[in-house]
């Protein structure tokens, strides 16, 4: 059965693991050398840091995703600090979920928890990137997130392409993640 609950600092090593091959999946097109730098290790080290600096006391949220008790996945989100995306307070910042646990519900549990999170603390509109090769952000428009910009993220001196979108209804994005969430089970 699916669960997800937060995230501990004894998740650190198996969200690095989920981390580094679900990127490996998802961004095959990046050049090797940016892939390679994100590796375990480097993952690792990431989510080390972010319990660290006890960001959860800054209004970001990591979260786990367990199916029958062992984690598959994960979802973190925090408020914008990218001044890119005008207006927008809170960004759904990752979610990544093992490839043979991918199902029609996890994602959007995934985005009605993360919503919530940042709605009940004020931070909305609700923004998130998407890489421009990685067809996601057409998912995300479905959902109603508006195309804002387009640029390149710098990665290892290696220009990747993306999108930043913005979501100006975060209530009716709840609602449809909940409605979403009722058929897929």
């Amino acid at each position: 059965m699916l669960n997800i609950r937060v995230a501990t600092r004894d998740d650190v090593v198996v969200i690095a693991e989920i981390h580094e091959i679900c990127w490996r999946d998802a961004y095959g097109f990046m050049p090797e050398e940016v892939l390679s730098n994100r590796n375990r290790s480097y993952r690792q080290q990431q989510w080390q840091k972010w319990f660290d600096e006890d960001k959860s006391n800054k209004n970001e949220a990591l979260f786990v995703f367990e199916e029958s008790g062992k984690p598959v996945g994960f979802c973190m989100c925090k408020p914008n600090d990218d001044d890119m995306l005008i207006g927008a307070k809170g960004e759904l910042h990752a979610l990544y979920v093992l490839p043979k646990y991918r199902t029609f519900g996890i994602s959007y549990l995934a985005i009605s928890t993360l919503s919530k999170y940042l709605v009940e603390r004020d931070l909305s509109p609700l923004c998130c990137w998407a890489f421009q090769e990685n067809k996601i952000w057409r998912w995300y428009e479905r959902l109603g997130f508006k195309r804002m910009i387009a640029r390149n993220r710098r990665i290892n001196n290696v220009d990747v392409p993306e999108f930043g979108m913005v979501h100006f209804e975060p209530i009716k994005l709840i609602e449809l993640t909940e409605r979403q969430l009722k058929r897929a089970h």
